[in-house]
């Protein structure tokens, strides 16, 4: 039986409940064994935690994370919580996710996005696991949430898209960063001058899939065994061989979720 160590790449986020997967999921995460990669799949609520789970428990390389998403923090009750809680009891749940906020859509109001941040990270905390951090325009009061609970995290920020300075604050915290299909689109210089910066140690591969398809699928239904796309881009921003950057980031994966 293969082991995480025995991967060549981890996708550290996707959805793989996503009903997007529904006519040929089987198909999707066959793809990903045959190329030896990895996956967490996330939960954006309680019901997409607990088939992530069920995911994970079917799939010897697949893991679950589990949480709610800004997007549905006023689903966020104590009952909820307890359950989620209940979840991270089961063996192949390795982080709370993905929580945090999101001020572009605004689906749940902005108090209630940060109440649910706080309760989630003190779970988190409570439980010893690491996050999952969703950010979207939202940093200032992201930022201040972080600071105010600790100096020091556990987790990643998922889908980072802010340039080398934002960098350096997330890495001050102590939070690994997640690199996913945006590194490749033209228009993204400021992410990759960033990605240059960020050492190697602190980088996560992902692909949000089936969102953020990566060039040259854009446009098409993403899914993890393009995760290889953007380690041959954080290869190419950063000078060195491809295989370098596999072997980083899969440990990386492996020790901040405890694989």
């Amino acid at each position: 039986m293969l082991m995480a160590e025995s991967l060549t790449l981890i996708d550290t986020h996707a959805h793989l409940d996503s009903s997007d997967y529904n006519d040929d999921r089987a198909a999707v995460i066959a793809r990903a064994f045959t190329a030896s990669i990895g996956v967490i799949t996330v939960g954006v609520d309680l019901r997409s935690s607990k088939e992530a789970l069920a995911l994970a428990q079917r799939h010897r390389l697949i893991w679950a994370a589990v949480g709610v998403h800004p997007h549905d923090a006023k689903t966020l009750d104590e009952d909820v919580l307890s359950r989620l809680d209940d979840l991270t009891k089961e063996e192949w749940v390795v982080a709370i996710g993905e929580i945090g906020l999101d001020y572009y859509r605004d689906l749940s109001p902005r108090k209630v996005q940060r109440r649910a941040f706080r309760e989630q990270l003190t779970l988190a905390r409570r439980i010893k696991l690491p996050v999952i951090v969703h950010n979207r325009e939202s940093t200032d009061d992201l930022l201040g949430i972080l600071n105010d609970l600790s100096s020091s995290h556990r987790g990643v920020i998922h889908s980072f898209l802010g340039d080398a300075a934002l960098a350096e604050e997330f890495l001050a915290l102590g939070f690994h960063l997640g690199i996913g299909g945006p590194v490749t689109f033209k228009q993204n210089e400021a992410l990759r001058e960033a990605v240059k910066k960020i050492p190697l140690e602190r980088i996560l591969i992902e692909t949000d899939c089936p969102y953020l398809t990566p060039l040259p699928h854009r446009g098409k239904r993403n899914e993890p065994a393009y995760v290889h796309y953007m380690a041959e881009m954080v290869a190419q921003i950063k000078g060195i061989p491809v295989g370098e950057v596999e072997k980083q980031t899969t440990e990386n994966a492996i020790d901040l979720f405890s694989l």
